[in-house]
């Protein structure tokens, strides 16, 4: 089975703090003792994915403190010192600001120790952000990519654009390269704070909760359509509650919110005697000498497609 790539620093960590006790007693290291490395390394890269989810909270309610700290301030001077209970509130803001603060830059320490991609896969995704600048960006430290909803989708809508089309294709191909096409992929889709208007359009994404998930379904049946693994790929929708920037006064909005995120997950996929061949990892063994399901079991149920331009 195709294994992440180790980088260097990284590694030197783990032999420290991992290794000691293993390589210290028997003078080498396992095939059992490297799989509790790489489970290792792999929770470390899960952990990494949800304290990103947790900065951009925190960056959004850390703008909203300032923000309200400003005004109380501004209060305050023109009132000339002000009340002692305003004063008190204050106080108590630049508090929890301080609080908030503190856990940001834990979180933001822990971000920078993360892992890396294997090379060939983080070179190819820095090229495909730097051809579509204006769609997506890329953090190689989370092994995530983030593609901005106001160029995937039109206002309201779950159909992915047909511009967009091109870069998410790219992205498939990227996906299934060798180092990496065992890998799960989480996809996440997010909004503002702007309610749903109620139409005729909104029966189907009747609250922002329903329009984050359904873009990610979207965004998933265009990665299957280019190829990628049907069991590789999880979907999930945040609605309005992980933003990464303020969202302006009386339900404005940010198009920065707006936006589906996308994860290369550590974890890979295994053999599974009950899921048809054509679906299975391309690197898996088969431990159990099991032949593969020839169709899906009746268990399953039916599958509904959404419509995508262009399928």
């Amino acid at each position: 089975m195709t294994r992440l790539v180790f980088p260097k620093v990284l590694r030197v960590a783990l032999m420290a703090g991992l290794l000691t006790t293993l390589v210290g007693t028997t003078g080498c290291v396992s095939q059992e003792q490297y799989k509790q490395l790489e489970t290792a390394f792999n929770q470390m890269r899960s952990q990494l994915a949800a304290a990103d989810h947790q900065l951009s909270t925190l960056r959004g309610e850390i703008a909203d403190l300032q923000a309200q700290i400003a005004e109380k301030d501004r209060l305050l001077n023109a009132q000339g010192g002000g009340t002692a209970a305003l004063l008190n509130e204050v106080k108590a803001l630049k508090a929890r600001l301080a609080r908030l603060q503190a856990r940001y830059n834990k979180l933001l320490a822990l971000a920078g120790s993360a892992p890396q991609l294997p090379a060939a896969v983080n070179d190819a995704l820095a090229r495909l952000a730097a051809e579509y600048p204006n769609l997506l960006e890329y953090n190689p430290k989370l092994g995530l990519i983030r593609f901005k909803s106001d160029l995937l989708f039109d206002l309201g809508s779950t159909v992915v654009r047909p511009a967009a089309r091109s870069a998410l294709k790219k992205f498939a191909a990227i996906l299934d390269m060798n180092s990496i096409s065992d890998n799960e992929i989480r996809i996440v889709g997010n909004t503002d704070n702007v309610p749903i208007r109620r139409n005729r359009a909104s029966v189907m994404n009747p609250t922002n909760w329903y329009l984050s998930t359904n873009r990610a379904i979207s965004v998933m049946y265009v990665l299957r359509h280019d190829g990628v693994l049907d069991r590789r790929m999880q979907v999930a929708g945040w609605g309005k509650t992980h933003p990464i920037a303020p969202n302006a006064p009386h339900h404005r909005g940010n198009q920065l919110n707006r936006r589906v995120d996308i994860f290369i997950l550590p974890i890979k996929l295994k053999y599974n005697p009950y899921v048809p061949a054509a679906d299975q990892p391309a690197a898996s063994q088969n431990p159990t000498n099991l032949a593969p399901a020839t169709s899906t079991p009746a268990m399953t149920g039916g599958e509904t497609v959404p419509p995508a331009a262009g399928q």
